[in-house]
């Protein structure tokens, strides 16, 4: 008698039941040492599971296991998952990978159901990754019809930031995770340039962590500059006299721990810091010392100075979109 099982998918029960070793051909040892499988019928579509028996193989360990077994057997394999952290399922998605995780998550060849049953909290605002992601689509380069796995290189972030920064921008509904293929989703903006811009206004955030002085640094670093002498140099503003310059949280903490700065306090002092929650917007790599326009006009949110907001629209109508 042939051993049965039930499982829940999104909600529906289904019943597998576990293949014979004779059904098995062309399935190596070591693959029948590392999975059970099982025959199933989700939506009218015969199905191969795989369920492993030591924890959970990697996307990549999938990808190859599931496109080898679905050419020996002839069905679609999608793999029994335990559960496990968002990136890990951005991960198998990107590679096309057919799973389920838990009763919760399911990525299958007739939907794309990635729809959570648990109450996950979606972003009202976006994170700084999120953010960053966005002015980087709108002023150094298109990322339309590119994946996380694309984007990550570009950005100083690591691939599993950067899927969360997307699912974020989705959250908000400023993109659209789209499928590509089988095998990945790439990002989707409905809106382009200044309209997007527009579109984010209620959840974009000034990148200004706190403002702080000092008399001098002593340490040797090129720091973009801020603030109104960085809004001067993009317009016709004067600069101040007062050095304004930006770093991120890590870079202040460097400064901080090696005592390199000279009177730190809230109020006045040769050189105005701004510590910012995301770095420059820009090509990686490359810091032409001046923060980027649209980081900088969401610094100065605050400043009600007309000739501030006269130079801030300047920068808009004169803004080249990259989108």
């Amino acid at each position: 008698m042939n051993f049965k099982r039930y499982i829940w998918i999104l909600g529906r029960k289904i019943e597998l039941e576990l293949r014979a070793n004779d059904n098995l051909k062309g399935v190596s040892i070591g693959e029948k040492l590392s999975y059970s499988f099982y025959d199933g019928i989700y939506q009218g579509m015969p199905l191969l599971f795989l369920e492993p028996k030591n924890g959970n193989p990697t996307p990549r360990e999938c990808d190859i296991t599931g496109r080898r077994l679905s050419e020996a057997l002839g069905l679609p394999v999608v793999f029994i998952l335990a559960p496990g952290p968002t990136y890990e399922r951005q991960r198998l998605m990107d590679k096309g990978v057919y799973f389920i995780m838990s009763e919760r998550y399911a990525h299958l060849p007739m939907i794309v159901a990635m729809e959570k049953t648990s109450n996950r909290k979606k972003a009202e605002v976006l994170t700084p990754v999120g953010q960053y992601l966005l002015l980087y689509h709108l002023q150094v380069c298109s990322l339309e019809g590119m994946s996380a796995r694309m984007i990550a290189p570009l950005l100083p972030y690591s691939y599993e930031s950067v899927t969360l920064g997307i699912t974020c921008l989705e959250d908000v509904s400023l993109c659209r995770k789209v499928q590509n293929g089988q095998r990945s989703k790439v990002i989707h903006f409905e809106l382009k340039g200044e309209d997007l811009w527009d579109k984010a206004q209620n959840v974009l955030q000034s990148p200004v962590e706190y403002r702080m002085y000092c008399d001098a640094i002593r340490l040797s670093a090129d720091y973009p500059v801020c603030g109104i002498n960085a809004l001067a140099h993009y317009t016709m503003l004067n600069p101040d006299k007062e050095r304004m310059i930006m770093m991120t949280g890590k870079e202040y903490r460097a400064i901080k721990s090696a005592d390199a700065i000279d009177n730190p306090n809230p109020y006045d002092g040769n050189i105005m810091v701004e510590v910012w929650k995301h770095p420059v917007v820009s090509i990686k790599g490359n810091n032409d010392g001046w923060v980027d326009r649209l980081s900088l006009i969401l610094s100065l949110r605050e400043d009600d100075d007309p000739r501030v907001e006269k130079e801030v629209e300047r920068i808009i109508n004169e803004l080249k979109w990259t989108d």
